[in-house]
């Protein structure tokens, strides 16, 4: 309850701050029904459909001000505080998520909008694994085994659907999915997924009505590739009896061009530390308990080797301003845990190939995933954090930070393109004339300068 009033009065502050900056802003009050989709034997026995709740949410329509809401076609920025009653009082509680979202449009007309809706942000929840039976293992009835943590991420996405009825005011529906846990940093974490739908009211307050007329977005992207260089670490239990912490770490490097002003494809290698890989497992007679009783690896011996993966990816970047969703597919090219599973493949033996059919309950496989988000703090120098997975199942929370290099085309004095140089967004650029290249301000130019969400 202290929660919900402090960001209550956090949202009543920020609107009081948005009006006095006559920007204009809306508030949206929305009911909440959510179906917790049972992914576990655990979830299946102790969810009971409905989720009940409500949601609270502050939206900033685009202004117009910078390139990348153009580039979007003039999204809405919002920040929500959804509560929700997960159905079990006892055992699964209450979760209360804040975050912040993006509503891309897709269709617009005078009576009907159309938006997609992302968003990530944190979750709080009432009740964890330590609240019920701890000692009837992960699958009983009488157990929360899908929360570790009482903080969590919270991922959404989906359709956001807007009616509006009068000048300022508007129904609203939303109709997508969610995802709450903790990246595998406690244990047990088989997280939330759940469906949901949302309806509702929105109110817009206009703000200024006299501000000036956006300014015409920038045509092209003020670079063609980058480079990209992160180094991340974080840690994260491997079994809920354990109760031990090991380090994880990576190291990624890609290079990416841009083929839109919003999207830029590319790939690159990564390189893994996970402490967990210690000595441990069962087979036959040979038993390694010492370290920990989890039994999906079986390693025999405590080698520094066994920690380490390597992979090479292929990676599509999101670019929204200051900040850029990442959404990458990798294939491990150096696992020396491989055949370090408990039962030897049915096909292969203890001897898989690179690629190879698995069962994901029981090994993790060839391939993995990450979804992340860069933001750019100084220049080229930006923050990140992202969630790697081996298809459905999180491995590991990486934050890091990172360093940009984007390469952009000189243009000479005589107008031709010349050598590639770096690009520092926090300095101001124009485009030079004829041929659209980018060169620092003080070139005479009519273009106004390039910014990427400063």
């Amino acid at each position: 309850m202290k929660k919900t009033i402090f960001f209550a009065l956090l949202f009543i502050c920020v609107g009081q701050w948005a009006t006095a900056q006559k920007i204009p802003f809306a508030i949206k009050g929305s009911i909440y029904g959510g179906y917790i989709v049972p992914m576990t034997k655990n979830l299946d026995s102790i969810s009971h459909p409905p989720a009940l709740g409500g949601e609270l949410a502050i939206e900033f329509p685009a202004m117009g001000n910078y390139d990348w809401q153009h580039y979007w076609h003039m999204p809405t920025v919002g920040v929500g505080l959804l509560g929700i009653n997960l159905g079990n009082p006892k055992l699964l509680g209450t979760a209360f998520a804040v975050y912040p979202y993006l509503l891309v449009p897709v269709v617009k007309t005078e009576h009907f909008h159309l938006n997609y809706k992302i968003g990530a942000g944190l979750s709080f929840l009432t009740k964890t694994w330590n609240d019920g039976d701890t000692l009837s293992g992960v699958n009983a009835s009488t157990a929360n085994s899908a929360i570790g943590s009482i903080l969590n991420v919270y991922l959404t996405t989906g359709a956001n659907l807007e009616f509006p009825v009068a000048k300022q005011f508007s129904i609203t529906s939303d109709i997508g999915y969610n995802h709450m846990s903790n990246g595998s940093m406690l244990q047990p974490n088989a997280g939330l997924n759940m469906l949901q739908v949302m309806v509702g009211a929105k109110y817009l307050f206009p703000g200024c009505t006299h501000c000036k007329k956006p300014r015409p977005p920038i045509d092209g992207f003020p670079y063609d590739f980058s480079i990209n260089l992160i180094a991340s670490g974080g840690a994260r239990e491997l079994y809920y009896k354990d109760n031990k912490m090991y380090p994880v770490g990576s190291f990624h490097a890609s290079m990416s061009a841009n083929l839109t002003d919003w999207y830029a494809l590319g790939g690159g290698v990564d390189v893994f530390y996970d402490g967990v890989f210690v000595q441990q497992g069962e087979r036959g007679e040979e038993s390694y308990t010492q370290n920990t009783r989890f039994g999906r690896y079986f390693i025999p011996t405590e080698d520094i080797a066994n920690k380490f993966r390597a992979g090479v990816c292929l990676s599509n970047e999101f670019i929204i301003g200051r900040v850029t969703a990442v959404l990458q597919w990798g294939i491990y090219v150096y696992d020396p845990i491989r055949n370090a599973t408990h039962d030897s493949h049915p096909v292969y033996g203890d001897n898989r190939p690179m690629f190879y059919s698995y069962d994901i309950d029981k090994e993790d496989g060839w391939n993995y995933f990450r979804l992340g988000l860069r933001c750019r703090v100084y220049d080229n120098l930006f923050v990140n954090a992202s969630l790697k997975t081996h298809l459905q199942k999180a491995e590991m929370i990486e934050w890091g930070i990172g360093y940009q290099i984007p390469y952009t085309k000189k243009q000479e004095s005589d107008g031709r393109r010349g050598s590639y140089t770096v690009y520092h967004p926090d300095r101001k650029w124009k485009r030079g004339d004829p041929n659209k290249q980018w060169q620092p301000v003080g070139v005479e130019s009519e273009d106004p300068p390039f910014n990427l969400g400063r």
